[in-house]
């Protein structure tokens, strides 16, 4: 490194060398040297020598180094290195500050691909948790703060947006806590109740107007995709993560893995759904080898996984076609008329749950039942029926003396 020559001054413990100039911030221009200050002094018994700061660009004197030499030789004012420990301490606490993004990157990072709907929560946290919430700590938030996010999601959203959102800020802070990553709130999240239930079931005239679009639209993977979903009521995911070995033509099954509930759950082919994977493996056959060596029966151009996101707008515009409400959803919409069409042709939950992939007992199940007429039809008519056993007599009263007299007779 080179070495500069010193140059003392009038005050003790000060001086300075020339060297090169920095550029002026405001002119843009630069000098070709100036004089940088530099002092001396003993701190605990350690000897320290540190720059000051330069004549131009700091605006610095001999007497305002001297002013601060004397500030840090009393332990009023931090030395250059301990300043610059103390800015590398604040910035590695902060990197490490279980804020409420750090932890949301925690959370995904823990859960890796066991996460479903990780678009979903991703998305939720970008537009309403991470500009409002997300450098605040748990411990720095209060029900105040919970309450003013709640009302500005409502202006905008339906209570089930607010509450999904809720619910996410409750999952990641439990995350938190749970790995000793943060403290506990000390208040409740209070979840606002969802008044009503999202179910939408496509009419006849509908159903046949999704027909003739299918046979209509270009892109024949879409329509084969679509129409899995039309079939077997699967989850838009779960054709997208299909592959061929999944598909067992001889005993006429699909193996769904990883599904929502983390397990691999087996579903029969139906003639109909039979006919579509042929269709579909045919179809392959004629494209590129990207798409035609792919071990997903539904691929994308390269052959990869296809992102549900990936083809929702295909989905729209042949709904469109098919005069289906835009405010429908595109794939779920045919789960719910399966689960509908089921149910009012005297299938039972249990049946509805093994089709569309639901759990006993589920809060998706509780709704179909809650909804479908036909279901309350038939409970009531069920109910109706147990009861009136119960409320008839069982037993006969026989007049024994009446019975005596008619068959003497």
């Amino acid at each position: 490194m080179r070495e500069y020559p010193r140059h003392k001054t009038d005050y003790p413990g000060v001086w300075f060398i020339e060297g090169k100039a920095l550029l002026n911030k405001r002119t843009k221009t630069t000098l070709e040297t100036e004089k940088i200050y530099y002092i001396a002094y003993r701190k605990e018994g350690k000897l320290i020598e540190e720059k000051a700061g330069r004549q131009f660009s700091d605006n610095m004197t001999p007497a305002k180094a001297s002013e601060i030499r004397a500030l840090r030789k009393k332990g009023k004012q931090d030395s250059n290195t301990e300043r610059r420990a103390k800015r590398k301490d604040i910035i590695l606490l902060n990197t490490n500050r279980p804020t409420i993004k750090f932890l949301f990157s925690k959370y995904l990072e823990y859960k890796g691909d066991s996460l479903k709907g990780v678009r979903t929560d991703k998305s939720r946290f970008t537009n309403h948790l991470e500009g409002t919430l997300g450098k605040l700590t748990p411990q720095e938030i209060d029900s105040f703060t919970v309450n003013r996010l709640k009302k500005s999601i409502d202006q905008k959203h339906t209570s089930g947006s607010t509450r999904n959102v809720l619910e996410l800020l409750r999952r990641i802070i439990n995350f938190g806590v749970k790995n000793k990553l943060c403290s506990p709130l000390d208040f409740v999240i209070e979840l606002p109740k969802v008044e009503s239930e999202r179910i939408e079931v496509l009419t006849d005239e509908q159903c046949q107007g999704l027909v003739e679009a299918w046979s209509e639209y270009p892109d024949r993977h879409i329509v084969n995709l679509h129409k899995v979903i039309a079939w077997t009521g699967m989850r838009p995911s779960e054709p997208c993560s299909l592959k061929w070995e999944d598909v067992d033509f001889k005993h006429s099954v699909i193996m769904k893995r990883n599904t929502k509930s983390g397990k691999d759950k087996p579903l029969r082919m139906s003639k109909e759904v039979t006919t579509i994977m042929m269709d579909q493996r045919t179809l392959l056959e004629s494209e590129a080898s990207d798409m035609r060596n792919s071990a997903f029966v539904f691929p994308r151009r390269d052959g990869g996984k296809r992102n549900p996101d990936g083809w929702r707008k295909n989905v729209k515009e042949i709904c469109i076609r098919a005069g289906i409400p835009k405010s429908y959803r595109p794939n779920y919409c045919l789960r719910d008329t399966i689960a509908s069409t089921m149910l009012s042709n005297d299938l039972t939950l249990d049946q509805v749950g093994y089709m569309l992939g639901h759990e006993p007992g589920s809060p998706m199940m509780k709704r179909y039942a809650k909804f479908v007429k036909g279901e309350q039809q038939r409970i009531v008519d069920r109910t109706n029926e147990m009861m009136k056993n119960k409320f008839q007599s069982q037993k006969e009263v026989i007049d024994i003396e009446l019975y005596r007299t008619n068959n003497s007779a």
